[in-house]
């Protein structure tokens, strides 16, 4: 070989090593944090990981530090009197990571595709009659009833590099495992099952985020002896049973999110076409035996919760919350008397019929478990057996959609179409009242605060008679980040995915 061409070629090799190595002193000084996450590769995709979103993508809007709404890539809106016509305006100096500015065009684009009959993806597509486009950062959507458009969960995603591709196969498309967003941090790499590498993005509108490099480490049966070895910085879905595990540790942090508007309850389902259940008494006596802000604590959950027995208009906070029943196990017997499910001297069984019994579904592996032990010694002091049935969550929502069930620990959305769909004669419970109805349907005709708050007031009462179902409390979420971890706030800014780009260490 030539001297020459020697030259060459090691000038080649010495390129190729310093291309596929990242400069050691330029990763010495780049910040990491290490994130356990209950998911999967596809974690940015339509699924159900939620607080994963807002890393990868943008809402239009999103909540301020007390609850109320701030602009995210809608810098302003404007709606008409009766709330049908509502009219944004987008930043102009958000992009895409591929360089792509987002457009008005994305929006439309993304609100369509999930309204398309092969997927019908989330809510935003509701009630959508149609999505004009005045200008790259100005578009109207037009609804056939009141609605608040400024929905602080849905994303939106990239109309150039999604238009062509295959609605059918929405749910398995590649883009999901390896995304380009706008969001503070950008897709690295990832490998199936056991990691994404997610880089900082230094074109993000807000300026890039102060921690360089996420690991995000899918899994989480195991998320507490993997905090206490060292081996993630923050675990984001906590098992409420291993708080106490963590004492005094100054080492953590726990952080509670609950959500402005409380989007979703913890509740028992009950099927009313089960005998025992049928009856409003039962129910009613069902919900008086349990000790729900004795909940509360042993799921070491903050005592801020809301317990209520009714739905929630969006803009309730805790000062004006319905009062819910009260734990009155001597009550709840008394209602099963009356029912005939007890003597009345005795409070055994009624010999003319078998004991009050029936089986629970309960997704294994949440804190539903640990509610369900709980529930059950209750019931069971005032003479109710119910039996649990660990399932996994995706076979309990099928059963519970089927109807194929006694009772269940299931979310509960807070939202009308939420209850729409739980609350009618034709749905999983087979609850059947026209008043409730009625109202339910009202509180989409109107956007109005004095005639919203009229229509629950009218409600609270029917519901709390039927209990349709039990309100065990709203949920919060827990995560458990090191102390050294600074940018989140209780209650509302408590969620270190969603709001990752306000995350800054402070050794």
């Amino acid at each position: 070989m030539s001297r020459a061409l020697r030259i060459v070629v090691s000038l080649c090799v010495c390129f190729c090593v310093s291309c596929g190595r990242p400069n050691v002193d330029d990763t010495a000084n780049q910040s990491s944090l290490t994130i356990l996450y209950d998911a999967d590769e596809r974690m940015f995709g339509p699924y159900w990981s939620v607080g994963a979103w807002f890393m990868m993508f943008l809402p239009l809007v999103t909540w301020d530090a007390d609850g109320g709404i701030a602009p995210r890539l809608a810098r302003s809106w404007e709606y008409t009197s009766d709330s049908r016509h509502w009219t944004f305006h987008l930043r102009s100096d958000v992009r895409w990571h591929d360089g792509r500015p987002v457009t008005a065009h994305d929006i439309k684009f993304s609100i369509e595709l999930a309204a398309h009959p092969d997927i019908l993806f989330d809510d935003a597509w509701h009630d959508v009659d149609s999505i004009n486009v005045s200008d790259d950062t100005t578009f109207t959507i037009h609804y056939r009833r009141p609605k608040d458009a400024r929905n602080t969960w849905i994303v939106y995603w990239p109309k150039h590099l999604l238009e062509d591709l295959d609605p059918s196969a929405f749910f398995e498309w590649e883009f999901w495992s390896q995304p380009v967003g706008n969001g503070p941090y950008r897709y690295v790499r990832h490998m199936p099952k056991t990691m994404m590498e997610l880089d900082a993005n230094p074109d993000f509108f807000d300026g890039p985020p102060s921690i360089d490099r996420l690991i995000i480490k899918f899994g989480g049966g195991s998320g507490i002896t993997e905090l206490l070895s060292g081996n993630v910085d923050v675990l984001t879905h906590l098992n409420q049973a291993d708080i106490p595990k963590l004492g005094n540790d100054p080492r953590f942090q726990v952080y509670h999110h609950v959500h402005p508007e409380l989007p979703w309850f913890s509740t028992i389902l009950w099927n009313h076409r089960h005998p025992g259940l049928r009856d409003p008494l039962v129910r009613r006596a069902l919900t008086m035996a349990i000790d729900r802000p004795a909940l509360l604590r042993a799921l070491n959950l903050p005592p801020s919760i809301v317990i209520t027995d009714a739905p929630m208009a969006p803009r309730h906070r805790r000062h004006d919350v319905p009062e819910p029943l009260p734990y009155d196990p001597d009550g709840a017997r008394a209602l099963l008397v009356e029912a005939g499910w007890l003597r009345a001297d005795t409070g055994d069984q009624a010999t003319s019929r078998d004991s009050l019994r029936f089986e629970v579904l309960v997704r294994a592996g949440n804190r539903s478990e640990q509610s369900a032990v709980l529930v059950q010694a209750s019931l069971r002091a005032i003479g109710v057996d119910m039996q649990i049935r660990m399932l996994d969550g995706t076979v309990v929502r099928n059963l519970v959609r089927a109807g194929d069930f006694d009772a269940a620990f299931h979310p509960l959305w807070n939202n009308v179409d939420g209850y729409l769909n739980w609350f009618n004669p034709d749905g999983p419970l087979s609850y059947e009242n026209a008043d409730v109805r009625s109202l339910l349907l009202s509180i989409k005709e109107t956007m109005d605060p004095e005639e919203l708050d009229d229509i629950y007031r009218q409600l609270t009462p029917l519901i709390e008679r039927d209990m349709p179902v039990t309100f065990l409390f709203s949920e919060a979420q827990s995560y458990v980040v090191p102390a050294w971890l600074r940018g989140l706030e209780s209650p509302y800014r408590a969620d270190p995915m969603q709001f990752s780009e306000r995350l800054w260490i402070e050794r």
